[in-house]
């Protein structure tokens, strides 16, 4: 992978493409619903000769009758990866300043995901108070459509996650809510939001402080997952 011209976002930054093949980029969907379709496809085919291969007809429509319903099933329940641009100088100082909240967010959102609404939602339902008193309806809640590593002007890594709101959605409910943000996705970060076209940007910035950083035990209060199935974290 090599660097890829700036948007305007970026003004005159570089851009890196992620580089190598990851697993986590592959919707088992497809690859279950294309495989199951493929064996019963032959396998009818191979049954009432149409095609070779008779003797083994039977199996390969005892295998491809489930591998068709499981691909279905999780090509119903996927959740598409948010694309994510980063900065050519983001990536660089990924190793000395991202801290381990900010890698687990990048890595979760930006693979297929199987059961959520929709990224990040058990942290937006905590932070927006979905369907609580104070809270907004689920109906309401921002969408994360994007995900930028950049870095700040003083030197610091950035990562900006990318909401769209939609128009009945009261600016208000985003009042207050860099701190609930650098509250949530801390520590060793700072939430600063950012007003866009399509809603909201809130970039969550390194401090400096190296917390939050290489999972050591000496961190206080409890807080909850990122997501289901997902360690909890601490702050301090």
């Amino acid at each position: 992978g090599g660097v890829v011209a700036a948007r305007a976002a970026g003004g005159g930054a570089e851009f890196k493409e992620e580089e190598g093949f990851t697993l986590s980029k592959v919707s088992f969907g497809t690859i279950g619903l294309t495989t199951g379709v493929a064996l019963l496809s032959y396998g009818f085919g191979a049954y009432f000769n149409f095609l070779p291969g008779n003797s083994a007809s039977a199996v390969m429509l005892v295998y491809g009758f489930p591998a068709s319903l499981i691909g279905f099933a999780l090509k119903y329940a996927e959740l598409k990866p948010v694309p994510c641009l980063t900065q050519k100088a983001a990536f660089d100082l990924r190793a000395a300043q991202m801290t381990d909240i900010q890698k687990q967010v990048r890595e979760d959102v930006t693979r297929f995901r199987y059961g959520d609404e929709q990224h990040l939602d058990l942290a937006l339902e905590r932070i927006f108070r979905i369907g609580r008193g104070g809270g907004i309806p689920r109906k309401l809640c921002p969408k994360l459509t994007g995900l930028r590593e950049e870095v700040t002007d003083d030197g610091m890594y950035s990562l900006v996650l990318e909401f769209e709101t939609k128009p009945q959605l009261d600016p208000a409910a985003w009042d207050g809510k860099e701190d609930k943000f650098t509250s949530f996705f801390g520590p060793g970060v700072t939430a600063k939001m950012t007003q866009t076209e399509q809603g909201v940007d809130m970039a969550l910035v390194s401090d400096g402080s190296g917390e939050g950083r290489g999972g050591g035990d000496d961190r206080g209060e409890v807080l909850p997952p990122l997501m289901p199935g997902l360690p909890a974290r601490r702050v301090n």
